[in-house]
């Protein structure tokens, strides 16, 4: 039974369809990743030429430039080249996983999915966040510089 209060529909617990589905559509999203990282063949992806359209336009890495990669790696077994990508890489392959696991756990004991965000606090990801965009910054002026301590990522 399903009730229609301000223009969203809710299920009769009360909770809304987007709160029902937002949980399932980014695991299988990261399910989806994290097979390709599996399936993708470490050579292609090293000599690959890049993607990235900010890398394309001004020859400099993005916040994710280099995570592509790192997550290759690492679904290959290799965690210390991940590392060398993108130090948030394995971090991001981790959330992935983290999140794929919990949301077949729900789902299987039919609990609501989105009591994992409940269990997040805001302040760490604030942080991880500004911390993350901070690397990133330091490794874009230092490739702009001609530094090569991140000489990896644009290789």
């Amino acid at each position: 039974m399903t009730q229609q209060t301000g223009g969203q529909v809710h299920f009769a617990r009360g909770v809304s369809i987007a709160e029902r589905t937002i949980m399932p559509i980014l695991a299988a999203m990261s399910l989806v990743a994290l097979v390709i990282a599996r399936v993708w063949p470490v050579p292609a992806v090293d000599s690959g030429q890049p993607t990235c359209i900010m890398r394309i336009a001004t020859g400099l890495p993005c916040p994710g430039c280099g995570m592509t990669r790192s997550w290759v790696h690492l679904a290959h077994g290799d965690v210390a080249r991940a590392f060398e990508y993108n130090f948030f890489g394995p971090i991001g392959f981790a959330i992935a996983v983290v999140l794929v696991v919990w949301t077949a756990y729900a789902l299987l004991r039919r609990i609501p999915t989105s009591r994992l965000l409940d269990r997040v606090n805001p302040r760490w990801l604030v942080a991880l966040t500004v911390v993350w965009l901070g690397y990133s910054v330091v490794r874009m002026i230092s490739l702009g510089m001609g530094q090569d301590y991140f000489a990896l990522v644009v290789a």
